[in-house]
């Protein structure tokens, strides 16, 4: 049994069926035809709702809002046939936003007054889609081009299945290799400036995607990366020296869980955080 919205025990008769995705939809429909509404509410799918429900009451009929109605629903897709795309993560999302964006389909942007990044990034893609004057044929044709298109392009991720998402040095290290490389220029705004690890990944594989590399090169270039790891790790072992240091069982066992909590080790964590207090206090880098 689904629960229902606030908002939807007061939805107005003839919008029947209608739900979030609809009423966004309608929101769109009516500033279009001269409707003044409160973006200050779009933020917040129920209050969103709930503020349209209040500007239509008295003002249009139910045969108007049944006619509303059927142009929504005759013209959308089925959630199901973007099931795909809103599971698929942070990295298909900007993908598809991207080819959106780009114009490079038959379906476009949604065109609307107000800024759309109050919007989730799928939120943006479902208002495309529905608010496209294309036939649902050949926005269903479109929707399977992106799946074909987008299984080819991961069809590289089993040679990145070296990279450690814990290990925060080598995430960190895959940013600076791809930002003094020519995949640079392919970096999307969106993951420019990564804070985490999950971000500095998908600096990477956006990259990945968005470049005109054929996939030969790309596998090339990735298995460069992982060869320069390989020389990388090996001479930093090499340099590494012992150090017995004293510290009580609840220190020592702090340093693990918090090293674990990076993907390093434990000696790897001090090194890690010796570095970053000494770029603090001296505010550079010294040899």
């Amino acid at each position: 049994m689904s629960l229902s919205m606030g908002w939807e025990k007061r939805r107005p008769v003839g919008l029947e069926g209608f739900k979030n995705r609809d009423m966004l939809w309608l929101w769109c429909r009516l500033e279009e035809s001269g409707y003044s509404l409160n973006h200050g509410v779009l933020g917040s799918p129920d209050n969103r709702a709930n503020h349209l429900i209040d500007c239509i009451e008295d003002r249009e009929t139910v045969g108007r809002l049944q006619e509303y109605r059927r142009e929504c629903f005759s013209h959308r897709l089925e959630i199901s046939d973007l099931a795909w795309i809103k599971s698929g993560g942070d990295r298909l999302l900007v993908w598809v936003h991207e080819m959106l964006r780009n114009r490079s389909l038959p379906v476009a942007p949604a065109e609307t007054k107000f800024n759309q990044a109050i919007l989730s990034k799928f939120e943006q893609i479902l208002l495309a889609f529905d608010l496209s004057k294309a036939p649902v044929n050949v926005k269903k044709d479109t929707i399977e081009n992106l799946r074909q298109k987008w299984s080819k392009l991961i069809s590289i991720d089993p040679y990145l299945n070296w990279i450690d998402i814990k290990d925060e040095g080598q995430c960190r290290w895959l940013v600076d290799q791809v930002q003094n490389s020519g995949l640079s220029v392919f970096v999307p705004l969106d993951f420019a400036y990564p804070v985490d690890n999950k971000g500095r990944l998908l600096l990477l594989f956006s990259a990945l995607d968005r470049s005109t590399y054929d996939e030969k090169i790309k596998v090339l270039f990735i298995n460069d990366l992982k060869n320069k790891w390989a020389r990388k790790k090996r001479k930093d072992d090499t340099e590494k020296v012992q150090c017995n240091l004293n510290v009580d069982a609840i220190t020592k066992k702090n340093i693990k869980k918090l090293a674990d909590q990076r993907g390093l080790k434990m000696g790897e964590y001090i090194d890690a955080i010796v570095a970053e207090d000494k770029e603090r206090v001296l505010g550079q880098s010294e040899p």
